[in-house]
């Protein structure tokens, strides 16, 4: 058996399980520092759902022009306006568009599609509006507007020849561009 002795014995230091008052108010001091700057930001949070759904969009916009060139088909993206789901389709041989099952349908869950422009259905308010896309890439000229609970509304622009994809803030025309 080993001698372990007293503790007031020399040689044997006493060890403290608590934490001093300057630790303590130091941990609070960060703590307070880093709700300061959070607090703030938090009511835009809701601002960042309409812009969350703006590039789940622009994303799929952009995988059905990258899937048009590389299997060279004329793809259109599908976007139902009553659940504010999108959906991607091609051109198939019977020439009906098929869905395109190695691309995920895509729900907004925080927004809601108003409406969709092209240049070729004009504004389409009800049902199912669509963007074309050809095999060489190029997008049909559209405007796809985007609406959250507060009635914030985003307006989402693919470039026609480029295919990348601007997200505007406000209500954009087809004919101001």
């Amino acid at each position: 058996m080993s001698n372990r002795g007293t503790l007031n014995e020399p040689g044997i230091r006493r060890i403290n399980g608590g934490f001093t008052l300057l630790e303590v108010v130091i941990v609070v001091a960060v703590v307070a520092l880093f709700i300061g700057l959070a607090v703030p930001r938090l009511p835009d949070m809701a601002g960042t759902r309409i812009y969350r759904s703006a590039r789940k969009v622009s994303m799929i916009l952009q995988l059905a022009r990258s899937r048009a060139i590389s299997l060279r088909r004329y793809y259109r993206v599908e976007m139902d306006l009553e659940s504010s789901s999108l959906s991607v389709s091609y051109y198939g041989p019977e020439g009906t568009y098929i869905p395109d099952d190695e691309v995920r349908e895509v729900s907004l869950r925080d927004s809601v599609i108003v409406d969709i422009v092209n240049s070729s259905d004009g504004k389409v308010l009800e049902g199912i509006g669509w963007v074309r896309i050809s095999p060489r890439g190029f997008i049909e000229p559209a405007l796809i507007h985007i609406m959250d609970d507060q009635e914030r509304i985003v307006t989402v622009v693919p470039s026609p020849v480029s295919g990348r994809v601007q997200i505007q803030e406000g209500y954009t025309d087809l004919a101001v561009r």
